[in-house]
């Protein structure tokens, strides 16, 4: 666990720092213009669902199958990229030029046949473009994981385009952009984030103009082919269970609402930077210990990561259902986010199971068993859209029925893969210090809510963040409920770093 200690936390602070940039943004400067600021985020979503038929499932292939390879593994890995850069230019030459031949006609006919099609209707160059920065930027990033590089990526893939986006926000309100200005320029501040990748990879000698035949320990390029084939599917059921929800909000309801939901999601994202740190650097691990057929390393792996990540999400969703209260009153503009609330707690909810099942994806994805992973993606992804539909559009519950679709989804695919690689691989992550950590969630939720309020909104704040991260620091310094983080507290973060 010492690589993975030491690149997730440097990968976290760059990430919490991103985090506290865009939480300024969305309380003072994104409440100004909630239906721009829902339009940006309808078309990063798009970009989201739309991603996997651009990239191929080519940033798994990379990693899945390097440890396969012989040679240097510096070469390997580098040849194993430029295949797929040269891939990934292909499909997006095509969609281009379908886009451009087929595009307009495609969907006036899809509006005529009734459709909603949302942005596809008049944003479809935004879109492929922003889809193009997103898969060389994925690709690029699968390539640095290889070569356990995930702190730098995580700054130019999550701390820029945080600075950024508030400025050209700012452009945008005061009259200095226009709505097509902003959202060109929106898509170049990912395109810098990606050149920024490449100029890394270059100083840091990973980045060559290396082909050359690739050599084999075991299987072979057919695997590789299936494994891309079978991810694209997969990839599909896993867009639709994530980002299927905001779409539908912004194509049924209307950008403000969207803009709404997105802070929701933001607030739940801070969940996600260990758990999207974690994975990243696990996947070689994963990989590497699959090769050799190592079933006790994967079994640490998998409790480890669990119980780290499920400690970590209860204290931000712990936060966020004790303190988002007080934060929707901290100015008049915040107010307007407050209907968001329950949303904010339903995905939560959703994504806090999904860090107690830690790894589960990456035991499916980089063992044997890929193609049942696309499976369950796919069924699940289905599910997602008919409950996203029927809450949405049917029931008329607005962003709590797209985050109670969510969360469900969520759940159910959750703990199908969890009874999948517990019948495959005999290991599951559950152990006795997650038991206790889901006892301390319930209970400082169960007490947070219940805290008086005062006259300032702040001050309500400080409080409740207060009593949050003082009781978890008591469970984890008084009792060895999480061993691993009880070694930080004793011991000093700055061994984490040795």
């Amino acid at each position: 666990m010492g690589i993975i200690k030491r690149q997730a936390i440097k990968n976290n602070l760059i990430s919490y720092l991103a985090v506290a940039v865009g939480a300024i943004a969305q309380l003072v400067l994104y409440p100004e213009d909630l239906e721009l600021k829902g339009y940006a985020d309808a078309v990063i979503k798009w970009v989201f669902l739309l991603g996997i038929f651009g990239s191929f499932g080519v940033q798994i292939v990379i990693v899945r199958f390097l440890p396969y390879l012989k040679g240097d593994r510096r070469t390997a890995a580098q040849q194993l990229v430029n295949r797929a850069l040269v891939l990934v230019s292909l499909n997006v030459a095509t969609l281009s030029l379908a886009n451009l031949l087929y595009g307009q006609a495609a969907a006036e006919y899809l509006i005529g046949q009734g459709y909603d099609i949302g942005l596809l209707a008049t944003d479809r160059w935004k879109i492929i473009s922003l889809l193009a920065s997103l898969v060389y930027s994925m690709v690029l990033t699968a390539h640095l994981s290889n070569n356990h590089r995930i702190a730098i990526p995580a700054l130019f893939n999550s701390l820029l385009p945080k600075f950024l986006l508030p400025v050209l926000f700012g452009l945008a309100i005061y009259g200095y952009l226009s709505t097509n200005g902003f959202i060109w320029s929106f898509v170049g501040m990912y395109w810098l984030a990606t050149l920024s990748l490449v100029v890394y990879a270059i100083v840091l000698g990973v980045f060559r103009p290396v082909w050359g035949r690739l050599k084999f320990k075991q299987q072979g390029v057919r695997d590789m082919v299936s494994l891309s084939a079978y991810s694209i599917f997969g990839g599909i059921g896993s867009a639709l269970a994530t980002h299927l929800d905001v779409v539908m909000i912004n194509t049924y309801i209307g950008n403000y609402d969207t803009a709404v939901y997105t802070f929701a999601i933001f607030v739940v994202g801070v969940m996600m930077i260990p758990y999207a740190a974690i994975n990243t650097i696990s996947a070689p691990l994963v990989a590497k210990a699959w090769e050799q057929r190592d079933t006790e390393q994967l079994r640490f792996l998998y409790k480890e990561t669990a119980t780290v990540l499920f400690l970590a999400g209860g204290v931000i969703y712990s936060g966020a259902v004790v303190c988002l209260p007080a934060v929707y009153e901290l100015t008049g503009k915040t107010s307007q986010l407050a209907l968001g609330y329950t949303a904010a707690i339903l995905l939560g909810g959703g994504q806090l199971f999904d860090q107690l099942t830690s790894i589960n994806s990456l035991l499916i994805t980089f063992t044997d068993s890929y193609r049942w992973g696309v499976v369950f993606s796919l069924v699940l992804g289905g599910v997602n859209l008919v409950l996203n539909y029927v809450f949405i559009v049917t029931l008329g519950m607005g962003i709590t029925g797209a985050a109670l679709a969510t969360m469900l989804s969520l759940i159910m695919y959750n703990v199908v893969k969890m009874i999948f690689v517990y019948s495959r691989l005999g290991i599951h992550p559950l152990s006795r210090s997650v038991g206790y950590t889901a006892l301390v969630i319930l209970v400082v939720c169960g007490l947070g809510v219940w805290i008086p309020r005062t006259e300032f909104a702040w001050l309500d704040v400080v409080i409740r963040g207060g009593f949050v991260s003082l009781s978890f620091l008591a469970y984890l310094n008084f009792t060895n409920g999480v061993p691993a983080f009880r070694a930080v507290l004793k011991g000093g973060i700055k061994n984490l770093f040795r």
